[in-house]
Order: C-alpha cells, then structure tokens, then sequence
C-alpha cells in the first residue's frame, strides 16, 4: 500500500491537535497508533505543553485508548531541565514560573527549585505555560531576572487548540515577562534546535524520520531546521487556508493523524 506511514521510520509526534483535543482523542487516533505498531515504525512524543511530567501524558493516552511508555514523551519542559543540567546549572537556585509538573522536570534532574517570595534570589527562572498564572509569579520572575537570573523559555507558543477554540499558552506569560524586563530569553522547545536534537538522539541511528504536527511555527519550522520530512495535521491550530497564505510550507497536509494510514491519491 502507499500510505505515508510506509515512507518513514521514525515519527516524532505532536500531542495537542494530533493526538487529542482536550480530553478527546482525534479520529481513530488508537487505531492509527495500533497501524504504526503493526508496521515496526518507532515513536516519540514531543510536544510543547510543559505543564505535565511524562509519567501524567502516559496516564492521560492511556485513558484515551492509546498505551505508552514514559520514555517515549519529550516535553518542552523535560528539555529545559536537561538544558540547565548540560550548562552544569543544577546546584544553582532556580523560579519556577509553570505547573507542579515543570517543578518536578527540573528537581528530576536535580534542579533546587525555590518558591514563593524567595524564588527573587534565584539565579534561574524557568518558565512554562499554566492555569494559575499570577502577578506574584510575574512580579517574582521580573525582579529575579532584573538582578541577573538567567530567563529560560519552554516554548514561545501563542496558544494551543482545545474542544472551544484556542486558549492562551506560553508565548503570552513570556512575553510579559520579557516586556516587563527587557531581556530576551534563551527557548529550548520547538521551534529550537535544543529539543529535536535530544529527540533524534532517542531514536537508533539512520532511517527516515518525519514530524506530525499541527503547528507551522513550531513543529513544521523545527522539523524543517532539523532535516525532517514534515507532516501538517489540520486538526489543530493550523487550517488548509494558512498553509496556502503562509511562509513555512510543509511536506505534506493531512485532514487528521489517522490519514497516515490511507493510501495516498
């Protein structure tokens, strides 16, 4: 059969608008993973969403049908954990602007994470996309980076899709921050190079590999900085009338993640 499927090897995999809306899996999404499967293909999830650990993304696919393993998620904010772990940073005092999840990835690899009120002595602030964002964390993040801390970005997404339309991600928590301090932050998730080169590393040397995603200015742009074949879901944020008017055009368009396992026209 000519599927898409059968052209790759390896697929990197996007979460929000590929896999599940919200707490809704997109169409016959188990099923197309049970495809992948049959076929031999390897799979990572990367996304951009720092908000849960690996071990909590497992738990919610398998509720929607769809078994994984731990190993096989990367977040944006696993990436920056290792970032601050590769620049030999961890024994330095490190705010948290994000969810329990994003603490967790950084005291994982052994980050000291200081809250509340002391999180203004710290010497990094780490930021990621949450419900509760709050002028204290603003206020906190602003002070700590204004008298030196180092101002690491999950991700710059403006938002992500839900069942009700687009709600807020990180991108608008980071540019408040970088508004009310003037300083740029250093970003380790997708579009960046951080996140796919430790992503490519999971996988076994050699053969062909492909990002399903449904961001252009995230998955599609990054899997183009990283030499990936690219696959744009319209299940997302993304609609058929922005690829045609836009920049960054991706190798392929697909209705959903389950046209992997059609034949292709």
């Amino acid at each position: 059969m000519n599927r898409l499927l059968d052209r790759f090897d390896h697929f990197l995999i996007d979460l929000d608008g590929v896999v599940y809306l919200g707490d809704q899996p997109t169409p016959c999404a188990a099923e197309t993973f049970t495809a992948l499967n049959d076929a031999g293909k390897r799979r990572l999830f990367i996304t951009n969403d720092p908000r849960r650990t690996a071990d909590g993304y497992a738990t919610k696919l398998a509720r929607l049908g769809i078994p994984a393993d731990p190993a096989e998620f990367l977040t944006s904010g696993r990436a920056a954990a290792l970032y601050v772990q590769r620049e030999g940073k961890t024994g330095r005092p490190i705010f948290v602007v994000g969810s329990d999840g994003l603490r967790s990835e950084i005291e994982a690899v052994g980050g000291s994470v200081l809250r509340g009120s002391d999180g203004m002595t710290a010497e990094i602030v780490v930021v990621g996309g949450h419900e509760h964002f709050s002028y204290q964390e603003l206020k906190i993040a602003t002070l700590a980076i204004q008298r030196g801390a180092a101002f690491i970005a999950t991700n710059r997404d403006a938002n992500f899709p839900m069942p009700d339309g687009l709600w807020p991600g990180t991108g608008p928590i980071v540019a408040a921050i970088e508004v009310a301090t003037g300083i740029t932050p250093v970003v380790v998730g997708k579009p960046e190079k951080l996140i796919f080169e430790i992503a490519l590393d999971l996988f076994p040397p050699g053969g062909r590999c492909a990002i399903v995603g449904d961001r252009l200015d995230s998955d599609i742009l990054g899997g183009q900085r990283a030499g990936l074949a690219t696959i744009l879901v319209l299940s997302g944020c993304t609609t058929a009338a922005m690829v045609e008017r836009g920049p960054i055009q991706p190798d392929y368009v697909i209705e959903n993640f389950s046209r992997l396992t059609t034949p292709l026209s």
